[in-house]
């Protein structure tokens, strides 16, 4: 499936993307940090002069998908690949961190070290339907719960690319 993607062009081999591997973390980190802003804007809405109606839960899910996003470019960039596209990147996850195929030798000595497991990718592809679902709701009451449970999972999957990306960095 992944050779879809690279002919194309969605999924490109560059070694020049190694550059921006740990900036892609980084970023991932900053949409980490702006979740949580954004999810504490509830108690302090009178001092922000903010509707009490207003919710950020959507967003919240917006920016935790992004930085789920973020950490797995990083993680493709850090084998020197470069994708243009959502489902590229999750389906190149997969190949590199699950099934291995693709691994060069040397991040196969530490394969057992990076794995992931097939959930954790496919959290990238639940929070992303999630974050259609809160996009596109009008339901306050579903937008509230997904922002919740994606706040989670963003953490998680964050941390766990930090600590692969500093195995094979």
């Amino acid at each position: 499936m992944i050779e879809r993607f690279i002919r194309k062009t969605q999924l490109m081999h560059d070694e020049t993307v190694k550059n921006l591997a740990k900036s892609y973390l980084e970023k991932a980190r900053s949409n980490l940090i702006t979740m949580e802003i954004l999810s504490k804007v509830d108690k302090h809405k009178a001092l922000l002069t903010i509707p009490k109606e207003h919710t950020t839960d959507e967003w919240v899910v917006v920016v935790a998908y992004y930085a789920m996003y973020m950490a797995a470019l990083s993680l493709l960039a850090q084998l020197g690949y470069k994708s243009k596209s959502h489902t590229a990147t999750s389906v190149a996850l997969e190949e590199f961190f699950v099934k291995s195929k693709m691994l060069e030798n040397a991040h196969l000595v530490n394969f057992e070290k990076i794995r992931m497991r097939k959930e954790e990718i496919e959290t990238l592809s639940d929070v992303r339907n999630r974050r259609e679902i809160a996009q596109y709701s009008v339901t306050k009451k579903t937008t509230s719960d997904l922002a919740k449970k994606t706040k989670v999972d963003a953490r998680e999957f964050v941390d766990r690319v930090e600590e692969i990306f500093d195995v094979i960095g």
